[in-house]
């Protein structure tokens, strides 16, 4: 079988490192035959591999973001190793060694007859986004991207795509406002929610981004300002401490899994953590910190590591289980559960939530427990802690809220419970104060 290598400057000691060198294909059959040729493109060396724009261990170009065609290079080498993969597979299987000029005509097929193989379209583009995200770090923070963002840019492709399909064909060149404009229309004929057709927005324009950097497109049409991501204030609750405290007492000894989900829950409105944390909490996690018990642990969205006291009630689960974080369970599964466990403590009074659905403003009547899922335990301790008076960067250092901004947006508070937070501060009652 014949072996299949990309080099650039045909693997040469390089004499000017200040130039790009060109990439070579080579094609080698043990003795019989040694073939090599330019694939049309170059990169940037260095005498550090460190500093290389090439990846000497996977022979491709780094994805680093000052390579404006980084991906297109990597798309070219792909492909020309699939070419002649697929051309040593045939030719084994037919017992035939080909001749140099052979192999040459086989390398010059691939240019004068798959020449447009090596640009990606938008939807081709957006794919390789994904696939990369899930091995590669996201240059803009260094991490690799977390489960739930790579699914949100799957359903993001998949809804382009089914646009792409029913209504009209998509390229970067007719990403314009006008296409923003119809795809409006298509998401709210399906009934999607604002804030939904905002985060397939928001997916698109990051890759879209990406492609403007990297020179796969020039078109700057999503920068506009009508381009935007739409949003609205959504009518998630938060558990006050008497319903969380409703929760802690509903009798559940005979519904092991019901119990197993309801501590789960606690264990995330007395934390502040994601359900992807709080359902995957370990003993190793509970230490002792100059004599506090402390929940210790690395996030999984932001790989940041919070320190949070233990509360009475998540001392209490952890004693009634011999000392351990109770077993995971499905988020989906906590999701369904903990609505009934919340019927069967009474969170039933009514909520009217309004929401844009299909570009019109609609109010649904629904029973509080209805509206609690797995990230209601997160809001509720934030909210809680809030109201109780913890200082508001505290409660950030574990939320992980960059800004006063967006935690505020993200607490659910009235101005009454503000006004009434606020008159309990010294500010408002300096008995000192000698008024005239």
């Amino acid at each position: 079988m014949g072996k299949i290598h990309f080099k650039p400057n045909q693997g040469i000691k390089v004499n000017d490192y200040g130039k790009p060198q060109k990439i070579y294909l080579r094609y080698e059959l043990g003795r019989k035959l040694s073939f090599r040729a330019s694939i049309g493109a170059e990169v940037m060396l260095s005498d550090n591999p460190k500093e290389s724009d090439w990846d000497e261990v996977n022979q491709k170009v780094k994805d680093r973001s000052h390579i404006k065609d980084r991906h297109t290079i990597n798309g070219l080498i792909s492909n020309l190793r699939k070419h002649f993969e697929d051309y040593d597979r045939k030719n084994m299987e037919n017992g035939i060694t080909p001749s140099r000029k052979e192999v040459r005509a086989h390398f010059n097929s691939y240019f004068s007859e798959s020449t447009e193989q090596t640009e990606l379209n938008l939807l081709q583009y957006f794919d390789k986004y994904i696939e990369d995200s899930k091995t590669k770090p996201n240059p803009n923070t260094g991490k690799l991207s977390a489960k739930s963002t790579i699914k949100g840019f799957k359903s993001t492709y998949e809804i382009l795509k089914s646009f792409n399909d029913k209504v009209y064909k998509i390229d970067f060149d007719n990403i314009t406002l006008d296409w923003y404009y119809d795809f409006i229309e298509f998401c709210n004929q399906k009934k999607y929610s604002q804030n939904y057709i905002g985060k397939l927005i928001k997916n698109l324009k990051v890759v879209l981004q990406l492609a403007l950097e990297d020179g796969t497109t020039s078109n700057q049409q999503f920068k506009s300002r009508k381009f935007k991501v739409l949003k609205e204030d959504a009518d998630h609750i938060y558990l006050t401490l008497d319903e969380i405290n409703k929760l802690w007492h509903v009798d559940l000894s005979k519904d092991e899994r019901k119990e197993r989900a309801r501590d789960l829950f606690l264990i995330g409105a007395y934390t502040g953590l994601r359900v992807s944390d709080y359902n995957s909490l370990r003993k190793e996690n509970i230490r002792t910190v100059n004599g506090k018990e402390m929940i210790i642990k690395r996030t999984q969205k932001t790989d940041e590591e919070v320190m949070i006291p233990i509360h009475p009630v998540v001392r209490a689960i952890l004693d009634k289980n011999n000392g351990n974080t109770p077993q995971r369970i499905p988020d989906q599964h906590i999701n369904k559960l903990i609505k009934e466990i919340a019927e069967d403590a009474e969170i039933d009074s009514i909520e009217y939530i309004e929401t844009t659905k299909g570009g019109m403003r609609v109010t649904e009547k629904k029973y509080r427990y209805q509206l609690v899922h797995t990230h209601t335990a997160r809001r509720s301790f934030c909210t809680n802690a809030y109201l109780m008076g913890m200082p508001t960067l505290d409660i950030m250092q574990i939320s992980g809220h960059r800004t006063e901004t967006a935690f505020m947006k993200y607490i659910k508070v009235t101005k009454e419970q503000v006004a009434e937070r606020m008159s309990l501060h010294p500010f408002f009652n300096n008995s000192n104060l000698k008024v005239v």
